[in-house]
């Protein structure tokens, strides 16, 4: 069994990639532009045994001139698989993974799960742990049953926007970027959102460069004025459509444009061939008003799941000492040496947390 770490510009990653089921999120464009919004640099650990392989995508933030931790980045990573290997494989693989970020000064990993491509994931390290729902609409279904599907409360809304004289248009072009990436700000300061939900403009111009046509942008208009607008990302190979960040003007609210935004999307999905556009979950995974929306859209919900593994057990310990009783508890804060400790460590000081 061979392991080996890749940069976002090994041909290998992309050669992984297409021996495996992913998603978007699992590719070196995505992964470079959460450099920006993870603070790190990403890497994909790659362990191969005969026709088998797997690949988990990860970004590597330093701690010390030598210690360093893993996170996947904001989205759904998550280990990948080759089709066909056995779940023993899996296993064996994943352990050969946390031994090379050992041997590499990694003192812990956290993944975050896709809850469509991992939900059959099992490991025999760390902790795996649930964190809550995420809900995923079938675009192999005819329109009539979506629409069905759709809560009487979303089509008053989708009705009253068309009858208001809102229309929704793909801007290829990305036009219209600066005012979605605006309305965006905006709608995650009203949902009193923390800083791990902001992204600087690089970030959505290393999506717009690195994605291409895998990005789209779609905008709700009325009279000719953007007033709300969605990113979707694309995943041709498992025909999975991402809904990843949407935001609205909140001087036409009672025009509702997330919603005929949603409804434009899946129909263009279903149209161009995808077989499902997840929506994600609450905010930070809550089971919120968020949560709730989405599930307006659709009754298919899948588990969201995180996994916790202390990779090195010595440097995790000391690096832990007086942030939390427990070091070695997987449920709660982690990694514990990243929780603040009030009033007694300098804000410079701090590390930011991998906990979504």
């Amino acid at each position: 069994m061979q392991a080996k770490l890749l940069d976002t510009t090994s041909t290998a990653w992309r050669a992984a990639l297409e021996r495996c089921s992913h998603d978007c999120h699992h590719t070196p464009a995505w992964m470079k532009a959460a450099e920006r919004s993870d603070g790190g640099r990403a890497l994909a650990v790659h362990v191969t045994s005969g026709s088998h392989a797997l690949l988990i995508p990860l970004v590597r933030r330093n701690l010390t001139a030598c210690l360093w931790d893993a996170t996947s980045a904001y989205g759904y990573g998550g280990p990948l698989v080759s089709r066909g290997a056995p779940a023993e494989f899996a296993d064996a693989a994943f352990r050969a993974a946390m031994d090379i970020l050992r041997e590499a000064g990694c003192v812990s990993c956290f993944l975050r799960l896709h809850p469509l491509l991992n939900k059959h994931w099992k490991s025999s390290l760390g902790l795996v742990l649930e964190q809550g729902l995420t809900v995923s609409i079938d675009l192999c279904k005819p329109p009539e049953k979506l629409w069905q599907e759709t809560q009487s409360r979303h089509k008053l809304g989708i009705n009253r926007a068309r009858r208001a004289g809102v229309t929704v248009r793909l801007d290829r072009e990305f036009d219209t970027l600066s005012r979605f990436i605006e309305l965006y700000n905006q709608t995650m300061t009203r949902r009193c959102a923390t800083d791990y939900y902001f992204f600087d403009r690089q970030y959505y111009r290393s999506l717009v460069d690195g994605l291409g046509d895998d990005l789209l942008l779609f905008v709700a208009e009325e009279a000719g004025h953007v007033i709300g607008g969605a990113l979707f990302t694309l995943a041709r190979q498992s025909r999975i459509m991402q809904y990843h960040l949407s935001g609205s003007d909140w001087d036409y609210r009672h025009r509702q444009p997330t919603k005929i935004i949603i409804h434009t999307a899946r129909e263009w999905g279903r149209m161009h061939g995808f077989s499902r556009l997840h929506l994600g979950g609450g905010l930070g995974s809550a089971s919120d008003s968020l949560l709730e929306f989405k599930r307006g859209f659709s009754p298919d919900t899948h588990m969201f799941s995180t996994q916790r593994v202390i990779v090195n057990r010595e440097a995790y310990h000391a690096l832990s000492v007086g942030r939390t009783a427990s070091a070695g508890d997987l449920h709660g804060y982690f990694p514990a040496y990243r929780r603040p400790i009030a009033n007694k460590v300098p804000a410079s000081s701090r590390l930011p947390a991998l906990t979504p």
